[in-house]
């Protein structure tokens, strides 16, 4: 799937890409919920308790942010949405 495929915003207000990355990390991690927050750009914010680790999904884009880690995943370093997600669930994968 390309990103121009998936950039429209939904009825909710979140992209397609936000409901694929969201699920993706949650088949990787069961325990994790995600939490809608922001009211002019939504973006989603899961908590990591085991390693005190943060997820941040925005509409095109993700995040890690830790005491000693913080990387940004980008659209422009991602050929396409997948690309992305794995890139952010291989950096979860390296941090547990």
């Amino acid at each position: 799937m390309s990103w121009k495929q998936i950039e429209e915003i939904d009825v909710f207000g979140t992209s397609l890409f936000q409901n694929l990355c969201c699920r993706q990390v949650a088949k990787f991690i069961p325990e994790v919920v995600f939490e809608e927050k922001g009211a002019e750009e939504k973006h989603f914010v899961a908590e990591i308790p085991v390693n005190d680790i943060k997820v941040y999904v925005y509409l095109d884009s993700a995040e890690i942010v830790s005491p000693s880690l913080n990387i940004r995943f980008e659209r422009a370093g991602s050929a396409t949405p997948e690309d992305l997600t794995m890139e952010l669930i291989k950096a979860l994968s390296n941090a547990f």
